[in-house]
């Protein structure tokens, strides 16, 4: 039973890394939309620029990389197979297009 409770963990933590990316990404389209409306005098004042926004969308997107890698380095095949297999395995999905580019790393069928 330990053994399926880690299969969907992995599933689990895998969607919560792209729930925390999605999220930076509306914030950070937010920030753009914000960036475009505000009058260059608060830029002039120490308002953030889109060149430092663009440093800090660029550091969320190298943490999700870091993460996720990480998360599927450390996956047993058992559980790569196990938890690819609980996704519908549509492209676009992008939990089950990140197990099968793992999957296919490890030379496992799928």
């Amino acid at each position: 039973m330990e053994n399926l409770a880690s299969q969907f963990d992995l599933l689990g933590q895998l969607h919560s890394l792209i729930a925390q990316r999605n999220e930076a990404a509306e914030a950070f389209d937010v920030f753009k939309q914000d960036a475009v409306l505000a009058p260059a005098a608060d830029l002039a004042n120490g308002e953030v620029s889109s060149d430092d926004a663009a440093d800090v969308a660029a550091e969320e997107v190298d943490t999700f990389r870091a993460q996720t890698e990480g998360l599927l380095a450390s996956a047993t095949d058992d559980e790569l197979l196990a938890a690819y297999q609980q996704t519908e395995g549509e492209v676009g999905d992008l939990a089950a297009e990140a197990l099968r580019d793992e999957m296919r790393r490890r030379n496992l069928d799928e």
